[in-house]
């Protein structure tokens, strides 16, 4: 580090020093990291020269130390100088802390542009100690980092926020809360083991319940609530506990699970809502109850629920895309009728005119096809769709003589008529087929034969939004090949 400590001076005016930071030891302000996103690591340093905080950035070109940057900092001195891919571009920001004091310090955030180093907005922060982190959610690590603020109240008591860069702004990762308050309650429940303290038991109690642990929440409260000055107050105190009973009645009567989540910009607003499928486990472990779409806004924190008509089913899914054409996502849901092969039932919402609506609904999209199936002499069967009018043949030789004896005489003349039918939706896949990121739905519907376990083919409808409902675009139908014996 001293060979830097050297390179970075050079690049300093007269009289100026580079500053030094105290945790986890004491060591220069000096930083190695790729900030602009060229595999390339810069030279980053902390300075102060006339009672100023600057930061300087050095860039390697033909193994030569150029100066790329000088930027203005805050407070009297340095707490934090980390890199972490906390932006959804996954491109290095810079994350300083000035002090400000002994307990205090202001984040700053430096991102490199294609403009150059901009500032992030930070809401001004103040903190005490800070975590940085990818922390996982119910589904595990996303590649993108969060902050975990911690500001000191009194004694050894902080009060902690886990925060998530996304659309320009930092935001609470309540997603991710369950995975990080564990750690807070941990620091928490030490500390209680030779300070009992009621303030201590109020944190303990706030950790718990944004871990979700409400029982143990609960009981914290109750601890707090013991005190003769019970920590913040005892109205306070009363108040969350009253919320935390009402918590409990409602998950253990409802006793809900996240089945799948995804994040897309739902309403338009530029913020990425999260979109749950929730439901309630059974017996079965593939088989879900009460099957529900709920949507999280956090920028303006409004959750909502959205009708099924399907409550029921196996491997409920979601996928999000622009059906519409209208730039935004729309949501998918997907449920298995069966537990292997089977029907599903499917459902389309979009956000039009500034509601959330329903435009796809595979029980009725069942409902308005029509097709006739009809076994013929010679071998033949034909599959006659209504819309799109189009008549398709099948030739059934490939199925062999054992096969065709059954049902046609030995001149090709059927025995007895024959007439067969279209299963509802099988699949139902989005696909981009004209490359310019709005999808389109492939429906694919099991042609029967004489009965449900035989399968002659596919019906596939390829269907387009048009601005009012999904329609046809092209149909085909799809059939199996035979098998070549080689000689």
């Amino acid at each position: 580090m001293g060979d830097y400590i050297n390179t970075l001076q050079n690049f300093l005016p007269l009289g100026a020093t580079i500053l030094e930071l105290q945790q986890p030891q004491k060591r220069a302000a000096i930083l190695l990291a790729d900030i602009d996103g060229d595999q390339m690591d810069e030279l980053i340093g902390a300075y102060r020269y006339e009672q100023q905080n600057y930061i300087i950035l050095l860039k390697k070109h033909d193994n030569q130390w150029l100066p790329l940057k000088h930027i203005d900092g805050k407070g009297n001195g340095i707490s934090d100088l980390r890199v972490a891919p906390i932006t959804e571009n996954w491109v290095n920001t810079l994350i300083i802390g000035w002090r400000i004091d002994n307990m205090q310090s202001q984040l700053d955030l430096l991102q490199w542009t294609n403009g150059g180093i901009i500032r992030l907005p930070t809401n001004n922060v103040i903190y005490s100690k800070l975590e940085v982190e990818d922390m996982p959610d119910y589904y595990g690590k996303d590649g993108q980092y969060e902050l975990a603020i911690w500001v000191h109240d009194t004694g050894d008591a902080y009060k902690v926020d886990v925060y998530r860069f996304s659309e320009g702004e930092l935001v609470r990762a309540k997603d991710v809360y369950p995975y990080y308050f564990k750690k807070v309650a941990a620091y928490y429940e030490k500390l209680l083991q030779t300070n009992d303290f009621s303030y201590y038991w109020y944190y303990l109690s706030d950790a718990q319940r944004k871990a979700g642990n409400l029982e143990q929440n609960l009981t914290s409260i109750d601890k707090a609530l013991s005190f003769r000055s019970p920590y913040p107050s005892k109205e306070q105190l009363l108040d969350k506990k009253q919320q935390v009973l009402s918590r409990l009645t409602h998950a253990r009567t409802n006793g809900q699970t996240v089945i799948d989540k995804k994040r897309g910009d739902i309403t338009g607003d530029s913020f990425r809502e999260t979109v749950y499928l929730t439901g309630s486990m059974t017996e079965k472990s593939s088989y879900w109850e009460d099957i529900t779409l709920n949507i999280l806004n956090k920028k303006v924190d409004l959750y909502e629920g959205f009708y099924l008509k399907e409550t029921v089913g196996y491997n409920p899914r979601l996928f999000l895309g622009d059906f519409t054409g209208n730039q935004l996502d729309d949501i998918l849901v997907l449920i298995d009728t069966g537990e292997n092969e089977s029907t599903i039932k499917a459902y389309l919402f979009s956000f039009l005119e500034g509601e959330m609506r329903q435009i796809f609904d595979s029980e009725e999209y069942n409902d308005t096809t029509d097709y006739k199936i009809n076994y013929q002499d010679q071998f033949k069967v034909t599959i006659v769709s209504s819309d799109p009018k189009k008549k398709y043949t099948l030739d059934l030789m490939y199925k062999g003589k054992e096969y065709l004896t059954e049902i046609y005489d030995e001149n090709g003349a059927l025995k007895e008529p024959i007439e067969s039918w279209v299963e509802p939706i099988s699949g139902l896949y989005p696909i981009d087929y004209a490359g310019d990121d709005v999808y389109g739905l492939v429906a694919l519907q099991e042609i029967a034969g004489r009965y449900q376990a035989e399968v002659l083919g596919y019906v596939q409808n390829m269907l387009r939004w048009n601005g009012r409902e999904f329609i046809t675009e092209r149909q085909s139908v799809i059939i199996f090949g035979e098998n070549i014996e080689s000689e």
